[in-house]
């Protein structure tokens, strides 16, 4: 090799690099989406899910009258080992597996204590979200930050994701942010990354949408610029 492939190389991989470093960043992005975009998503999954099931269901039926236990337990784990299939190709297609949701929850600056440089930070952001059936279930696992809660309106059940701030969030601000940050409340929010997990339990024959929250962030929503930021374990 002459001196002038030892000078080429690295300037081919100084090329390249930077270009790798950009498609890295991409992928670890998060697909940002309003309360009411997120609420759409989970209500599409969680609707797939009820039906599939439910075909499930009806596809397996009764035992036959000429048929034994055995192959209707046979025939039973055939079509359900075949959901299971048919699952996980739908995971892969809207691409569950590798997505994270970015869901802006609406922050209200309540009050400051400048003695104690702490804020009091409120979020009015409900999600609506699908109820439990005895064919396919939802669940955010226990964390911190956010909860799935039940109500009555109009004499009908509604389940919503919430932030469970009890009464308020206290965020640790020195007094040269807490300002910045009113100043610009309009555009606060907190910011959760989510994933979504589907499964089906063979055991209780029933599909389960698991909402998971990775992360929390306090941001400017237009810049933004984070204030704090947590990962929910």
């Amino acid at each position: 090799m002459n001196k002038k492939s030892y000078i080429v190389i690295p300037l081919v991989l100084m090329f390249f690099f930077p270009m790798y470093l950009q498609a890295q960043q991409t992928v670890q992005q998060d697909e940002e989406m309003s309360a009411d975009a997120f609420s759409n998503l989970i209500k599409t999954e969680w609707i797939y899910l009820r039906d599939a099931v439910d075909e499930v269901n009806v596809e397996i039926g009764r035992r036959g009258e000429f048929e034994t236990t055995p192959e209707f337990q046979a025939r039973a784990i055939r079509i359900r080992q075949g959901f299971i299939d048919k699952l996980s190709k739908h995971i892969k297609e809207m691409k569950l597996d590798r997505k994270t949701f970015g869901v802006w929850f609406k922050a209200i600056l309540d009050s400051y204590d400048a003695d104690k440089e702490i804020y009091s930070l409120k979020s009015p952001t409900t999600i609506e979200s699908p109820y439990d059936l005895p064919t396919v279930e939802c669940i955010i696992p226990e964390n911190p930050y956010v909860e799935l809660a039940d109500s009555i309106k109009g004499g009908y059940r509604i389940s919503y994701i919430r932030l469970k701030f009890d009464p308020a969030f206290i965020w640790k601000a020195a007094r040269s942010d807490a300002i910045d940050a009113k100043n610009k409340e309009h555009d606060m929010y907190f910011k959760v990354r989510f994933v979504l997990e589907e499964d089906f339990d063979n055991a209780l024959a029933k599909a389960v949408l698991r909402i998971i929250p990775k992360e929390i962030a306090l941001i400017h929503q237009q810049s933004k610029y984070v204030y704090w930021k947590e990962t929910i374990k």
